[in-house]
């Protein structure tokens, strides 16, 4: 620690009295990141402190200044949260963020690559999403690369993916006060990384929100084959090969890479910004849908209204404030979901005033927030079909059990042949005796009847048993005993 902070004169100061400088995190083209110490909350910050040298640069500065009035304009589970930016005393300009816990894309890349299919789609998934909610609040990165790609890696959540570093992030549209975009970017001047840059931005013209979906189709590119598209000896080389060559087919390195997978990558690489997806929203829908009409696991942040669903459930107020109906809102959710069974009952509520970065509830009685309620009741024709279906269900076991029982009943119970009695007496049949023919004088007389033997009495109680144990081997008789017991 001694030898670092001989190294850094600015490890162990304290900040404007608020945040005393603990260990250096990292150095970027900007400035140095410090893992910090709130001292008056104890709680741990990263603080991003502007390098000493462009200190007297009025651009550097006013570009650094931009960078916290970008990222915190920007309220996405993605981006990097910015909670605090000041000038000391001495000169020193800083911006306070949240201290984030894991590795940065370029570490995991250098280690793993090339990563799994799913895992790549993952968090490319949420890194667009994050660059898509600074297109909509018109800021443009510009300077998109696995090193401002961090992935946050806890026990107890799951991967969570942060995008880092506004500093050189131009605003689309001139929304701040005292800008003069020609002082920070001047036309063709190359700002960004060669190897992630779009062909657009190593030649300086203006940059789309389309430069940003080049580059993040080169970290899908590197994150999927373990390569860049393009590589050089030098900036420029690598610049030249942008704006010239086409990329390898993604599948010559990993042939397991989906084709429609490697489609959407060469969508984003290509070298006209009007036949690359126009910001990275649509790039971050192409790629929702190739995932899912592949059956790929991923991690996609897609319950987060973004500007444009605020301003098609909200009212513009004269003054400007757009006012949210948090009911409205969710109706419209729950309508753009394909959720049908669903009925929302809502109550009048005061609206949600949504402007200059802060957002409260409606305030019900007593000063408290209030909530709208939400009823979810089932539909009586689904009611109708599960009533329908459990009757069905149970006629379909009824005949079962009974085909069943008549199968078993009629194998237990068919009657054997007769066998006959060898004890009985023989009856001996009639004969005839010769009798004289009238030519004769003999007639034929019919011989003597044998006296019948006596017949044995009959036993009716062993009739009767008989009968019963027949009926209670039949069918019948076992459903009576089923009844009966």
């Amino acid at each position: 620690m001694a030898g670092e902070a001989a190294l850094d004169p600015l490890l162990g100061q304290t900040l404007d009295d608020k945040y005393r400088l603990e260990a250096r995190l990292g150095i970027g083209g900007m400035g140095t990141v410090y893992r910090a110490r709130h001292v008056l909350i104890d709680r741990t910050v990263a603080i991003k402190v502007l390098n000493p040298r462009f200190g007297e640069d009025e651009a550097a500065r006013e570009r650094f200044r931009r960078e916290a009035k970008a990222a915190g304009r920007l309220q996405h589970v993605n981006a990097v949260s910015v909670t605090d930016f000041g000038e000391t005393s001495a000169g020193f300009v800083y911006i306070v963020m949240e201290l984030l816990e894991g590795r940065t894309l370029r570490e995991i890349i250098g280690r793993e690559a090339p990563l799994e299919t799913a895992r790549s789609v993952s968090i490319m998934l949420q890194a667009s999403a994050a660059v898509a909610a600074a297109h909509e609040a018109g800021v443009i990165h510009r300077d998109l690369k696995p090193a401002n790609i961090f992935i946050v890696q806890k026990t107890d959540v799951p991967v969570l993916v942060k995008v880092l570093d506004f500093g050189i992030a131009k605003l689309a549209v001139n929304s701040l006060e005292d800008e003069d975009p020609k002082t920070l970017t001047q036309l063709g001047v190359m700002i960004g990384t060669p190897r992630y840059m779009s062909p657009e931005q190593c030649s300086g013209l203006p940059l789309t929100p389309a430069s940003d979906v080049y580059s993040l189709g080169v970290i899908l590119y590197e994150m999927l084959t373990g390569t860049a598209p393009f590589g050089g000896s030098t900036p420029l080389a690598i610049a030249l090969k942008h704006a010239t060559d086409l990329p390898r087919s993604p599948r010559e390195f990993v042939p397991a890479i989906p084709e429609a997978l490697e489609q959407v990558v060469l969508h984003a690489l290509e070298k006209s910004p009007w036949d690359r997806p126009a910001d990275a929203n649509a790039l971050r829908l192409e790629l929702l849908e190739t995932a899912e009409k592949l059956g790929l696991e991923h991690a996609a942040v897609t319950s987060a209204p973004d500007l444009k669903g605020l301003r098609d459930v909200g009212t513009l107020s004269p003054s400007g404030r757009l006012i949210i109906d948090i009911s409205r809102l969710r109706e419209s959710r729950i309508l753009t979901s394909g959720t049908s069974d669903l009925t929302i009952v809502r109550e009048p509520e005061a609206p949600l005033a949504v402007g200059d970065g802060n957002a409260r509830g409606p305030v019900g009685l007593g000063g408290r927030q209030a909530f709208p309620r939400v009823n979810v009741a089932l539909s009586a024709k689904d009611n109708r079909a599960r009533r329908k279906s459990l009757l069905a269900l149970t006629g379909v076991i009824a005949c079962l059990l009974v085909i069943g029982a008549g199968l078993f009943a009629f194998r237990h119970t068919a009657t054997p042949p007769p066998v006959p009695n060898v004890n009985a007496e023989a009856v001996p049949s009639p004969t005839l005796l010769p009798s004289p023919s009238p030519s004769h004088g003999i007639t034929a007389t019919p011989a003597p009847k044998r006296e019948a033997s006596k017949a044995k009495p009959t036993n009716t109680n062993t009739n009767t048993n008989a009968n019963k144990k027949k009926e209670g081997n039949s069918f019948i008789g076992r459903i009576k005993k089923i009844f009966k017991g």
